[in-house]
């Protein structure tokens, strides 16, 4: 016999901002910490990619990882979770 489903507690743990300049994605802010998270779609990384290598910042090998690693994500993934961190 199946075991009883447990009564889940609802409980917010963050929120999604809209982002502040036009072409960026939504973020999400966690809440009791000071972590950010940005919500990238597959076409959103391609495009930040293609910035990045017109403007010289990376080389076409590291692109061409990248691209590759992106054509990896499923098509059922509308998402990535990336979490934004501070450059030391």
């Amino acid at each position: 016999m199946a075991e009883p489903r447990k009564k889940l507690k609802r409980q917010v743990v963050g929120s999604v901002y809209k982002a502040k300049d036009p072409g960026q994605v939504d973020y999400i802010k966690m809440r009791n910490t000071d972590t950010y998270y940005r919500l990238e779609s597959p076409k959103f990384q391609l495009d930040q990619l293609e910035k990045a290598v017109a403007a010289g910042k990376l080389s076409e090998d590291i692109a061409q990882s990248v691209r590759e690693r992106i054509a990896k994500i499923p098509d059922f993934v509308r998402f990535e979770l990336v979490e934004l961190v501070e450059k030391d």
